[in-house]
C-alpha cells in the first residue's frame, strides 16, 4: 500500500494531476469529491477516478459493447506486461465491471519476457529506448488477479497458438499495445487478422505510444497503425470521434490515445441483420 501511495504522490503524477484537472470547471471538481466518497463505480469512471483511466473508461465502454451484442464473456488484452501493473488494473476493474454488467472475462497478457530487443531502424526510436529495457518479472499464473495469464515468448508466435485456443461466442473487447516500437507493434497488430467472430464489432483499444509531442506517422506505433489501415479493408483503426467533447474532464492526456479497431466484417454490420427492426420515426416539435 505504501508503494502505491509513493507512486500516487510522485512529482510525475502530481504535475499531471495539476496540469488536467486544475484546469476544469472547478464544479466538476468539486463534484468529484462527493462522487469518491459516495458515487458508485461507473460514475467514478465517469469522473475520472478510477487509477488507470484509459483502462477504466476502456472497460466500461467493452463491457457495455458486450452486452449490446448479447455476448456473455469478454477476452481483454495487454500487450508489453513488462513488471504487470497493467494487469492488475485491469484485474481491479473488470471484476467490478463483471459485477455490475452480469459479462464474464479473461485477462491474457502478451510479453516477451526479456524486456525490449534491439531496435531494427529509425522506425523503432532507438533514440528513445534501448534493448533490456522494461525487463519482464515473469509473473506466475498464481500472483496474478483472477481470470488473467501471462503468454511469454515472440509475440507474432504467441498470437498464432492463441487464436486456436479461442472459444465460440467469446469476444476480444479491450486490447492495450505498449510495446513502443513501430516493429513490435507490427507484430501485435497480427491479431486483428483474425475471424471477425472474434471481435467486438467495435473493438476498444488503448495507443500508449503516441502521447509525445514527436511520435509521429513516420515511425513507432504511428507508423505501424497506418500500415495496417493501408493493408486492410475491411479492418480499420481510427481515434475514437470527439471522445473529448463527451467527457466531463477535457483536458486528459489519456483521451487521444482512444482508439477503435472498426471490424467492417462482422455480422453485426450486416444490412440483413436489420431490416426487421422497427423504423424510427422523429418527432417535429414545432407541429
Amino acid at each position: 500500500m505504501n508503494k502505491i501511495w509513493t507512486k500516487i504522490l510522485s512529482v510525475r503524477i502530481l504535475k499531471r494531476f495539476y496540469l488536467e484537472r486544475m484546469g476544469e470547471p472547478i464544479i466538476y471538481n468539486i463534484v468529484s469529491i462527493f462522487i469518491l466518497f459516495f458515487g458508485n463505480f461507473i460514475k467514478k469512471i465517469e469522473y475520472d477516478l478510477i487509477p488507470r483511466q484509459p483502462y477504466a473508461f476502456g472497460l466500461n465502454e467493452a463491457f457495455k459493447e458486450a452486452v449490446k451484442i448479447g455476448t456473455n464473456k469478454i477476452i481483454i488484452i495487454e500487450f508489453g506486461v513488462a513488471a504487470g501493473t497493467g494487469l492488475f488494473n485491469l484485474g481491479f476493474i473488470a471484476n467490478k465491471l463483471s459485477k455490475i454488467y452480469g459479462v464474464d472475462y479473461k485477462i491474457v497478457g502478451f510479453d516477451t519476457g526479456k524486456g525490449m530487443p534491439e531496435a531494427i531502424d529509425y522506425r523503432d526510436h532507438p533514440e528513445k529506448y534501448r534493448k533490456g529495457d522494461f525487463p519482464s518479472l515473469n509473473l506466475q499464473e498464481s500472483a496474478l488477479p483472477k481470470n488473467t495469464r501471462v503468454i511469454y515468448g515472440e509475440i507474432k508466435e504467441t498470437i498464432s497458438s492463441f487464436s486456436k485456443s479461442l472459444e465460440p461466442k467469446t469476444k476480444i473487447a479491450f486490447v492495450s499495445i505498449d510495446v513502443d516500437y513501430y516493429s513490435s507493434t507490427k507484430d501485435c497488430l497480427k491479431i486483428f487478422e483474425m475471424n471477425a467472430d472474434f471481435f467486438l464489432p467495435s473493438t476498444i483499444l488503448y495507443l500508449d505510444d503516441v502521447n509525445n509531442i514527436d511520435h509521429n506517422a513516420y515511425c513507432g506505433e504511428l507508423l505501424a497503425i497506418n500500415e495496417f489501415n493501408e493493408e486492410n479493408k475491411i479492418r480499420k483503426i481510427t481515434k475514437m470521434t470527439q471522445l473529448r467533447n463527451w467527457r466531463l474532464f477535457k483536458n486528459a492526456l489519456w483521451l487521444d490515445q482512444m482508439y477503435f479497431l472498426h471490424v467492417f466484417d462482422s455480422d453485426f454490420r450486416d444490412p440483413k441483420k436489420w431490416k426487421n427492426k422497427e423504423t424510427v420515426i422523429l418527432k417535429n416539435p414545432y407541429l
